[in-house]
C-alpha cells in the first residue's frame, strides 16, 4: 500500500529556458561608506531599540497595563506616531 504519493520529477531543463539579466552585485558604496551608514543606522534605532529592550527583558505581565514603544528617530520618525481614537 503507497503511504506518500508519487509524482514525476521536475524538469531542470525547462528552467534553462528562462532569460536572465546582467545583474551586478557589487555594493556601490566603498567600505567606509557601509560601515558609516551602518553606524547611523544603529545610532538612529537607540531609543526604539531601548524600549523594545527594556520589554523583551521585563518579567511577565509587564506590558500588561500598557506600554509602547514609539519613542522617535534621528531620522525624523517622530515620537509617538499612534492615532489619536479612544480605543482598547
Amino acid at each position: 500500500m503507497a503511504i506518500t504519493p508519487q509524482d514525476t520529477p521536475s524538469s531542470p531543463s525547462n528552467y534553462a529556458q528562462v532569460a536572465t539579466s546582467q545583474t551586478d552585485i557589487q555594493a556601490p558604496l566603498s567600505e567606509g561608506e557601509i560601515a558609516a551608514a551602518y553606524g547611523a543606522a544603529n545610532a538612529d534605532s537607540g531609543p526604539r531599540q531601548a524600549q523594545a529592550e527594556q520589554m523583551i527583558q521585563s518579567p511577565q505581565g509587564f506590558g500588561s497595563a500598557g506600554y509602547d514603544i514609539d519613542a522617535g528617530t534621528t531620522a525624523g520618525w517622530p515620537n509617538d506616531v499612534e492615532p489619536d481614537v479612544a480605543g482598547p
